[in-house]
């Protein structure tokens, strides 16, 4: 039996000791990435194929939903989370208006929630995945069905000579 593949969460935030607590309680589970500003984060997601990221809000140079905003084209799949110590309804309204994020959690959190809104994104990342692998097959399908009829047609035509 194979142990399954471990899902890679990135975790930005300015503040080292959140990046430390998040990667304590969750690396049995996940591979955990740390990073302390956004242009450090976009390098890992550069080097690394990241399945889940979080954010904070408010870090210096460049806010979470900013971040969140900028990875979407790049990483579709990748799961967005933001999280914040404070009370920025505005941009978290924004954000989750916006379809920037998956979910949002509010500092501080107790270890339960942080697990299982993980879990939760790193099985929305499969679904999203899995629908994404369906959506190909499909595509190819369709291909090789127009290219039988486009035969099936010229058979017709020589068929009516």
């Amino acid at each position: 039996m194979s142990t399954p593949k471990k899902h890679t969460l990135l975790v930005v935030d300015d503040e080292a000791d959140v990046g430390d607590s998040v990667h304590d309680l969750l690396r049995r589970e996940f591979n955990v990435l740390k990073a302390r500003s956004a242009e450090e984060g976009l390098n890992l997601m550069r080097d690394n194929e990241v399945h889940i990221i979080m954010t904070d809000q408010r870090m210096p140079k460049v806010t979470g939903v900013e971040l969140l905003k900028s990875i979407r084209t790049g990483h579709p799949q990748a799961i967005r989370m933001l999280f914040t110590g404070y009370t920025d309804l505005d941009s978290v309204i924004a954000a989750i208006n916006q379809g920037h994020i998956f979910r949002f959690l509010k500092k501080p959190w107790q270890p339960e929630e942080l697990e299982d809104a993980v879990r939760d994104a790193a099985a929305e990342y499969e679904r999203l995945i899995e629908q994404a692998d369906l959506l190909e097959k499909l595509r190819l399908e369709l291909a090789h069905l127009r290219e039988r009829i486009t035969a099936l047609e010229m058979e017709v035509e020589r068929l009516r000579r």
